[in-house]
């Protein structure tokens, strides 16, 4: 077999792969996995309990609703109880009960931004403001970060000290020669 019909159908196999990984993820393709199927056998089944507290697009896609929706073909938005959602947060508080016994003073800008509103509104990008109530002002000389999200993002904390880092660093660079610097005696 010559080198160009080798190279041929090497191409021509790529090109099958790609697109048929293109149309199953544009049709959808329910394939059973058998390492799941495993560990869901093992543990006992538990039911998703609690609930509504949003709805999710039926093929997966990261559409949400607060509200029940329809798709443009019709079809429902799935809902998701509050058993089935994860969370990573160590005190997840419900929303309703986060301002209870305070006066609520105004709403923020979701982004940060110094836009503050009387009344709950969307951003330009359609994200809800978000509630400030009396005594939760921020002063914004500090970040606040969840634990959960801590986690999701690997951050370590150690306490500081002086010491001489060990490995070495390897960057990419160029040389140049400072043409400033070059006299001519």
């Amino acid at each position: 077999m010559s080198r160009a019909r080798v190279l041929f159908l090497i191409l021509a196999a790529f090109m099958a792969a790609g697109i048929g990984g293109y149309w199953f993820g544009r049709h959808g393709l329910d394939v059973p996995l058998p390492a799941i199927e495993q560990a869901d056998a093992q543990s006992p089944a538990r039911a998703p309990t609690g609930p509504v507290i949003y709805y999710q697009d039926p093929d997966g896609k990261p559409a949400y609703s607060a509200e029940p929706k329809q798709t443009e073909d019709g079809r429902p938005y799935r809902a998701v109880l509050a058993g089935e959602d994860v969370s990573f947060d160590m005190q997840a508080k419900p929303a309703a009960n986060e301002g209870a016994g305070k006066r609520l003073l105004y709403y923020r800008n979701p982004m940060g931004l110094p836009d503050v509103s009387k009344t709950p509104k969307k951003d330009s990008m359609g994200m809800d403001y978000i509630a400030v109530y009396e005594g939760g002002e921020e002063d914004g000389s500090g970040v606040k970060i969840s634990p959960g999200r801590l986690q999701r993002i690997g951050v370590a904390t150690e306490p500081a000290k002086l010491r001489v880092i060990a490995e070495p660093v390897r960057a990419p660079g160029t040389t140049q020669l400072d043409e400033r610097r070059i006299a001519v005696i």
